[in-house]
């Protein structure tokens, strides 16, 4: 039995820390307020408004027995952010996405990538990779300063031009679980209480999953200590197309599952279209495999399907700034709509 596995039951336990937010969150379908209509609630959603008489949030996304399950909208990328926590004038909206190869493209790293990428002499190369891990660290750390830094999901850098080439992609990847890990490290000595969640990109299978699960499990050991599991979960970044006996699979070693509609060369208008019958299809796979899996979405059809992926039981979705309000809205509605069937349902039974 692998590692991950093992610890499957303390994780379990541990139910109050993934996916955090607050009583400023104000995410779809998490906790709404007694507003008088649907504007007003959805107001409140974008705002970050308080209410006074509003209790303070859960800081987990996991339902416990008996409650409403949560439809969470969220963040997708770093830009439109503050650049440093502010006590009380920041309301940080629940966990954050962030894309490794986001990192990748800044203008401080797309050189040396590149640099590194065409390197024929192995010495050089292996200083290039250092420094891109020096500069990675560097970016990690600007996230945990920020006003996402109490909590981040970061994908594991995929790049297609590496897919030929694991030896060199598996070594980007250790250089920038190494930086992440090692800024977590550096903000727990400092007394923060950060988290960086590390999502393995696109397995094909649980076998597939169960390599990079004890891979970032390994490089999060050595340089965390036992008190990985306490700052880490690890989740699955799967695409539309996989087999859904493979994410059933998939979904029993991970502690979270995104689904990324953004997977795939498919028109955006052409990957909308199809992207809600298949998260439809993996939910139902994986729900009979681990009823109370946590299953969101990405990319910009998540936010386009997001009507047929409330209606289907996804946990949310991730979602750009661009697409954040619209998104918002329309989870505020259908979570409002929901409450009024309920409530008719009351009274007319």
């Amino acid at each position: 039995m692998m590692k991950g596995e093992r610890q499957q039951d303390g994780l379990r336990s541990n139910e109050g820390r993934p996916f955090m937010y607050n009583g400023g969150d104000r995410t779809a379908g998490a906790e709404m307020s007694q507003s008088g209509s649907v504007a007003s609630a959805a107001a409140e959603f974008i705002t970050g408004a308080v209410s006074q008489e509003t209790p303070p949030l859960s800081r987990t996304y996991f339902q416990r027995a008996g409650e409403q399950p949560a439809f969470l909208v969220l963040r997708e990328g770093q830009e439109e952010r503050p650049v440093r926590r502010e006590d009380g004038g920041v309301f940080r909206a629940g966990p954050c996405l962030v894309r490794g190869e986001e990192w990748l493209q800044a203008p401080e790293l797309s050189g040396l990538y590149e640099s590194w990428l065409f390197c024929e002499n192995d010495s050089q190369a292996e200083r290039i990779l250092q420094r891109i891990g020096y500069r990675l660290r560097a970016s990690t750390a600007a996230l945990l300063e920020s006003a996402d830094g109490d909590w981040a999901a970061v994908t594991l850098v995929y790049e297609p031009q590496l897919a030929q080439q694991p030896a060199k992609l598996a070594a980007l990847q250790d250089a920038q679980l190494e930086a992440l890990f090692a800024a977590v490290a550096l903000s727990q000595r400092q007394g923060g209480d950060s988290r960086l969640d590390v999502l393995a990109p696109y397995p094909a299978s649980a076998a597939e999953f169960a390599a990079q699960r004890e891979f970032i499990e390994e490089v999060a050991e050595q340089t965390l200590g036992h008190a990985y599991a306490a700052a880490c979960r690890i989740g699955a970044l799967v695409a539309p197309d996989v087999s859904t006996a493979a994410a059933g699979e998939i979904a029993r070693i991970a502690d979270f599952l995104v689904l990324d509609g953004a997977a795939g060369e498919a028109a955006p208008e052409e990957a909308a279209a199809g992207f809600a019958q298949a998260a439809a299809e993996i939910l139902a796979a994986v729900r009979r495999v681990k009823p109370a899996a946590v299953v969101l979405a990405a990319g910009a059809p998540a936010a386009s399907s997001l009507a047929d992926l409330y209606r289907i039981g996804l946990s949310g979705i991730f979602c750009s700034a661009g697409q954040r309000t619209e998104a918002l809205l329309r989870a505020a509605c259908l979570t409002w709509m929901a409450r009024q069937d309920a409530a008719l349902g009351t009274v007319s039974g």
